[in-house]
Formats: structure tokens, sequence, C-alpha cells
């Protein structure tokens, strides 16, 4: 071209102004209208009565979804309920569900009421539009997703195996491995000639978990964790020994990794394809999926590193004390204080894929001027999420900056009120 004229067309972008109660179902309906193959419209979001507009709101966006699609009350998700420290976003009296692997489908049963399966399939409809969603607009999410679900996300159901319930229950994990060791035991028993039928009856009617036969563990034909699941016909009333071990590993593994959760994946995946083809995805691992989607949010900070990634300007340089005392103050944080510094910074308590190397554009940080009458330890640092730009007074010390860094991270949380 002999000119300088843009190629590339411009995006379109649809803003829309939601409130911010009942946040997840204005996502919903928000999915419903831009969530589609067709529209290819850059999605920015505004909250009703705050100024604020642009990627720090929409950043937030997708981070408090994340964060309702948690809740415990939605009965989504295998795992622990817990609450969350007000600190980090959680709700008066709400629970959200908490698993050190990753969050996993809780599985549904053959005799699940109808209106609730559909009820839950919409939900997960839903994520996976909002998924598919921010891989287009290039946001993320902040949800902590097991391997396993990725691993169905691309159709790879079939390649799972009893080693896959590390990802999904470790406690599950380790009770099943104990009880695969004792049907090895007993399978070797069975083939070993030296015995006689009496010596080898002894053996297998010897074999334990912990000191404990398997007839004194009490189990039954019941998904462990999950007793209104029955894995066959009259599982309740069926006592597993060890000559029915085999069976009930079997379908301890078949329903945890497909028969209570292929409903759930179903309509994730059909949310996904209504917005773009997962045949993209084809081209990333599983182990990779997290980072596509969620970013980074476990990456420790150095100041070697902090100086390479961030920009003073306006009143600052890499020699200025306060920007030395501020790069002290982030390389100490640990995660949750990092991640509650970058949710008050950019609007998403993750960085992209490569950390704070991809921020765009760049972490800068600007010197916040006052009359000259006015003593800076008496003010706030404050934030332009669209830019990432951190307006930081010159304060006094570095403990004094440290406190107003904290207060503000902390209380400068859901909401958007300078322009």
């Amino acid at each position: 071209s002999d000119n300088n004229e843009r190629v590339a067309p411009r995006l379109e972008r649809r803003k829309r102004v939601i409130s911010r109660e009942d946040l997840l179902k204005q996502a919903e309906k928000l999915m419903d209208e831009l969530g589609t193959s067709t529209s290819r419209a850059l999605l920015e979001i505004q909250y009703e009565n705050e100024v604020g507009t642009g990627l720090g709101p929409t950043l937030e966006f997708y981070a408090l979804v994340s964060r309702e699609l948690q809740r415990a009350d939605l009965d989504l998700w295998r795992g622990e309920a817990i609450k969350l420290p007000q600190d980090k976003g959680g709700e008066d009296g709400v629970l959200y569900m908490f698993s050190s692997s990753g969050l996993f489908p809780a599985p549904l049963g053959r005799h699940t009421k109808s209106a609730a399966v559909s009820k839950i399939k919409s939900k997960f409809r839903f994520m996976g539009k909002i998924m598919a969603k921010a891989i287009m607009d290039s946001r993320m999410l902040d949800i902590p997703l097991s391997l396993v679900f990725y691993k169905w996300l691309l159709r790879q159901e079939h390649t799972l195996t009893p080693a896959d319930l590390q990802y999904i229950d470790p406690t599950l994990a380790k009770s099943f491995s104990q009880l695969e060791e004792v049907l090895r035991h007993k399978k070797r028993i069975e083939t070993d000639r030296s015995h006689t039928p009496e010596s080898r009856q002894l053996a297998i009617e010897s074999l334990s978990v912990d000191g404990c036969s398997i007839e004194d563990l009490g189990l039954d034909f019941v998904l462990p964790g999950y007793p209104g699941i029955e894995l066959k016909k009259g599982g309740k009333d069926t006592a597993v020994t060890l000559y029915n071990l085999e069976e009930y590993l079997k379908l301890v593994i078949h329903w945890t990794l497909v028969e209570g959760v292929y409903r759930q994946f179903e309509a994730l995946r059909e949310g996904f394809e209504s917005v773009f083809s997962l045949a993209f995805l084809n081209l990333f691992y599983p182990e990779e999926l997290e980072q596509l989607f969620c970013g980074t949010d476990k990456d420790s900070w150095d100041i070697k590193q902090l100086m390479e990634c961030c920009r003073p300007d306006h009143g600052y340089t890499h020699d200025s004390r306060a920007v030395k005392s501020l790069f002290e103050i982030l390389s100490s944080y640990k995660q949750d204080e990092r991640r509650r510094f970058l949710q008050f910074v950019t609007g998403s308590p993750r960085l992209p894929v490569g950390g704070l190397r991809s921020l765009n554009p760049p972490l800068t940080i600007v010197r916040k001027t006052f009359e000259p009458n006015e003593n800076p330890d008496s003010f706030l640092p404050s934030v332009m999420t669209c830019v990432n730009y951190l307006k930081l007074p010159d304060y006094s010390s570095g403990e004094v900056m440290k406190s107003k860094l904290d207060l503000a991270a902390r209380e400068g949380q859901r909401s958007f009120h300078l322009s």
C-alpha cells in the first residue's frame, strides 16, 4: 500500500450499563445477546451510577462473574463450601466452592429432578459462552478449574484414567489407590500357583486397608461423598466386599469422570460452540488452558523484574525514592496481596500469560501532585485502570506508602467513580 491507511477493520464496541446487583443474571442476559458466533463486537462494561468505563470495569466484570459462578448455592461444583474474606470480594453469608485441585462439576444422579438438571445445564451453557467470549475479547476469567475439566473441554474424556482422580478429589484418589492396591494383591494371589486352595483363601481374606478388611470399611455401591447417587440399581443395599471390589472401583471412576458429569459438559461445549468453534483450542494441551483462560496470579515479583516491566513517568524515574520504595513493597507481597493490588490497578486480579511483562499497557507509576500546603501523607494513591496508571504520592517513608497502598487496594474495589 502506498498510504498509511488502516488495513485491519476496527472492532465494533458494544457498551452495556449494568447494575452490581444480581450480576450473574445480567451477565447471562448479556451473553444471550452478544455471546453468539455472529456477534464480533467487543463487550465494554459500565456500572450504574459510576462514571468509569473502558478496560478496567470490563476486566472487573469478568472477574466478578467468575466469582459468582463459584457460589455454593448454585450446586455446580465438587469441593468444600467456604466463606471468602471480605477483602477477596466475598459477601456476608455467601459461601463459595473451593478445591485444592481446581473446580470440577458435582455429579448428577440418574434420578436428579429434570428441573434441577435443566437449571444446572443452563449455568454450564452460560459458562461456555462467557469462556468463549473472554477468549474472543482477550479478557481473563478468575476461576480455578481442574485439569480434567479442560480435558473434557477439549473432547479428551475418552483418555481419562483413574490417575485423573488426583485432579478432581485428592482425598478420594488416595482412598481409591489403597483399594486398587488391595485388588492388585488379590489378583496376584489368585494367579500364584504356589498356593493351595486353602492357603489362597486365607491369603485373600487377610487382605486389608490399614489393618481393616474391605467388609469392615462399611462401603456400599454409592458414589463417595454423594449418598443420593447409587452406582447401580440397589446400590445402597449392596455392600462392597473383596469379591465385588473391582466392579465398585470401575463404577466409582465411571460415575466421577463420565456418567455424573457428561450432561454438564455437553451444555458447556454447546455454549462455547455457539460463540466460536472449540476446534481452535486443539492447538493447546489441557495443561495450557488455565493460562489461556485465566492468565496467571501465581508469579512472584522481584525488584529486578519490576524495574524491567514497570514504567515510571510524569515526575518519577527509576531512581526516585518513591519508586524504589514501591518496588520493595510489591516484591514483598504474598499472592493475596498481589491479587488485591492487581485488581485495584488493572481491574483484574490476574495478569495475562507472561505475567507483568505481558501487561499492556505496562504498569505506569506517575507522581500524584498536590498544592504546596498539602501533605502527601494525607492522601491515598489512585489509579486509571484503562491504562494501568498508578498515581502515587511521594510519601515521607516506605511504611506510610505500604499502609496507604494497602488501604487503597482494600477499599478501592468494586467502584469506578472517576473518569
